[in-house]
């Protein structure tokens, strides 16, 4: 095995203002393929030729320059980088509405019309993209980055046609031939080539009602989605097929183990718990923990769906969604999407189309999207002993700090810096007393450049 010098981004490295060398073989550097293969996001042409079969000297160039491109295939320190934009991910079900904020990242899934495979390529041969238009053209013009997810089989070429776990017949199933993918992940990223970045290999795959095939076909399945895209688009970013709740990381681990790990640029999960965002945070470490056991601990983790489940108080649905962007980012997904702007009220509603009414939750989105895009966290999120949670953030060298307790109603003391606090209405408060009345719904400290005691 050809063995090269790779540079990798790393912490302590950081601190020191550049990359290390680590002496690592170049067909691991290379998602495990031989060295005359692709790089993820690049091709392995003269660069990759240079990075692991030049002489020392290039070798350290190329390094140095792939170091400087590949930052967005690494695993994110939430305190090293201001929080962007492409962190705030929204679900947006009908491709004509608009919303009247901003968020930087969408996902083409459960929109109408719908661009699903079935919906898209109806018969051998033939494919309509129209509905996919539509979506892209109502947010490529708007900057966001798009995430496309694969599933939903059409019936003709399901493996098993007349199964229905609930979307519709054969839609769990995997093809019964390989080819009939090949031909419509050529198609649909052929056709949408620079208008979608993100590719998604699958939705929900440990749910019976969206997979009902088996890990290796799945397996299969994403090595053929990965050769093909980046084939088209080099650039483009594979996102792992993304399981759900409580049994999310051990299906993760068993893509990952029996070759999965070898297709993905991304590791993507959806993540539902309870109505208790701090409930998150165990799932997110159980999948760093089998990202670690399978050798991809070095990859994004991006969290591409997730709600509170289930209608609440409107002070209650306001602070799940603030503390679950919060907590996220501070752990280090760096995308969460939520779902959905204009969903049923159970899953995540923050736009009624029936009565064309915003909810509070609507509301908290936007204070949490100012509270955080171009603010760097200080240190992650942290819990006392009282139960009061704080995130300390900063932005061009004034402190904020945003404070809850799930449990209990509190009063904290705080620095006489912070002189006044905002809810997630957008209201702004005076501190009176050098003390603030900390509960569920999250606020925001401001006027210092000190935290808080």
């Amino acid at each position: 095995m050809t063995t090269a010098f790779s540079i990798l981004p790393f912490t302590a490295a950081r601190k020191l203002g550049g990359c290390f060398l680590k002496k690592a073989p170049a067909s691991r550097f290379c998602g495990r393929r031989p060295v005359n293969r692709k790089c993820p996001g690049f091709r392995l042409t003269a660069f990759c030729e240079a990075l692991f079969l030049g002489s020392l000297p290039v070798r350290l160039l190329a390094g140095f320059i792939l170091c400087v491109l590949s930052g967005h295939l690494v695993a994110q320190d939430p305190t090293s980088v201001p929080v962007p934009r492409s962190y705030f991910g929204l679900t947006v079900m009908r491709s004509r509405v608009t919303t009247p904020f901003d968020f930087g990242t969408v996902r083409v899934w459960d929109i109408w019309p719908v661009p699903d495979w079935a919906r898209s390529n109806p018969s051998a041969g033939v494919y309509d993209f129209t509905s996919l238009d539509t979506f892209l053209a109502a947010n490529n013009n708007r900057s966001r980055d798009v995430i496309y997810t694969f599933g939903r089989t059409p019936q003709w070429a399901s493996s098993q046609p007349n199964t229905n776990k609930g979307t519709g017949p054969g839609e769990c199933a995997p093809p019964t031939h390989i080819e009939d993918w090949d031909h419509y992940v050529r198609a649909v990223v052929t056709h949408a080539a620079g208008r979608i970045k993100y590719w998604e290999l699958w939705n929900e795959p440990n749910l019976p009602m969206y997979y009902c095939g088996d890990m290796p076909t799945m397996v299969l399945l994403a090595k053929h989605a990965q050769r093909i895209i980046k084939g088209i688009d080099p650039s483009a970013l594979i996102l792992s097929p993304s399981a759900t709740n409580a049994g999310g990381p051990d299906w993760l681990a068993s893509f990952l183990a029996q070759g999965g790990s070898s297709a993905i640029d991304i590791v993507a999960f959806h993540g539902y718990r309870t109505q208790k965002a701090e409930d998150i945070l165990p799932l997110i470490a159980k999948y760093k923990a089998v990202m670690k056991a399978n050798g991809v601990s070095g990859l994004p983790l991006w969290d591409t769906e997730a709600n509170n489940k289930a209608p609440q108080t409107a002070e209650q649905e306001s602070a799940f969604l603030a503390k679950y962007f919060l907590l996220q980012w501070s752990e280090g997904i760096s995308r969460f999407v939520w779902y959905a702007y204009d969903a049923h009220p159970e899953w995540g509603q923050l736009w009624n189309p029936a009565t064309n009414q915003a909810s509070a939750a609507s509301t908290a989105y936007v204070q949490v999207y100012e509270w955080m895009v171009g603010a760097t966290l200080v240190q992650p999120c942290s819990k006392d002993a009282s139960g009061n949670w704080s995130c300390v953030l900063t932005r061009n060298g004034n402190q904020t700090e945003a404070l809850w307790n799930s449990d209990a109603a509190t009063s904290v003391a705080v620095s006489p810096q912070f002189v006044q606090y905002r809810d997630l209405l957008g209201k702004t408060y005076p501190i009176q007393n050098g003390t603030v009345a900390v509960g569920n719904e999250p606020i925001l400290l401001i006027g210092s450049t000190k935290a808080r005691k």
